[in-house]
């Protein structure tokens, strides 16, 4: 499954859209999601309802980044990788605007570089 709820911005947009719904029937399967980044927990509590609604045996989700300043619903994460400042990251997979994902380490995006209007 892939969602998205950035585009080109370094803040969600609040909207989620789903870019790519599971091929398979979860219903009375153990399911976990793996995230790279948790930020306000929007995208992944609208993931987790829509999830729960297909009905799995159970749900849990581990993260290899979190952002708990930043919460603005409290989501649960049974396992966390690390807890990081409020700072927009790129690397390891993690991209802004389609670009910088294949860098072979996290770092902080510096916004003072990006271009105006992206």
């Amino acid at each position: 499954m892939a969602i998205s709820s950035y585009g080109a911005a370094t803040d969600s947009s609040g909207v989620v859209r789903i870019l790519k719904d599971l091929d398979i029937n979860v219903e009375e399967r153990n399911v976990l999601v793996v995230e790279d980044i948790i930020d306000s927990g929007l995208t992944l509590s609208y993931l987790m309802r829509t999830l729960e609604a297909r009905e799995p045996s159970s749900l849990e989700v581990v993260a290899l980044l979190t952002k708990p300043d930043r919460r603005e619903i409290d989501v649960p994460v049974r396992w966390i990788g690390f807890e990081i400042p409020n700072r927009f990251v790129i690397g390891y997979g993690l991209d802004f605007a389609e670009r910088y994902r294949n860098l072979p380490y996290v770092g902080v995006l510096n916004e003072d570089l990006i271009p105006e209007g992206v």
